[in-house]
């Protein structure tokens, strides 16, 4: 089975979260880690990748926090997972023809080529916030309501 890792799960999650407060200055990595049940210590890891890649701005102080560096439409979901996974190749043979001495006649490779363009496509198409919409309607369709 083939699996993105956790830091892409919960990086993922993290900037769909602070998408989420947009517009209303920094939120404390704490308060992330919280909505999210992410371990903070973890997110503060998952921070350094974002930030280098530029999604990702910190704050020092008593009003400090993080928050996005770009408008969520600007951020897709493959920003977010390249800037923690690094290249999305599926086989080294992928990113680097010259790791295999089959790779001009590969029919696999160019297999392994199309499955790793169609997911960065998706990954592509979907902004963050697009993911935060969809995160927004999630919640409110599970959200326990009271009234008669």
């Amino acid at each position: 089975m083939l699996k993105l890792s956790t830091r892409s799960r919960y990086a993922l999650r993290a900037m769909i979260e602070l998408a989420r407060h947009e517009g209303r200055g920094p939120v404390l990595l704490r308060r992330v880690a919280e909505a999210q049940r992410i371990s903070p210590k973890y997110l503060e890891q998952l921070t350094i990748p974002l930030r280098r890649a530029g999604l990702l701005r910190g704050e020092r102080g008593p009003s400090g926090g993080y928050e996005l560096a770009k408008p969520a439409p600007e951020i897709t979901a493959l920003d977010i997972v390249a800037a923690v996974e690094g290249p999305l190749d599926l086989l080294n043979c992928v990113g680097n023809a010259t790791a295999c001495d089959r790779t001009a006649t590969c029919a696999a490779r160019q297999l392994w080529v199309r499955v790793g363009e169609a997911m960065s496509g998706a990954l592509a198409r979907e902004t963050l916030a697009d993911l935060s919409e969809s995160q927004r309607a999630a919640s409110q369709a599970n959200a326990v309501s009271y009234q008669i």
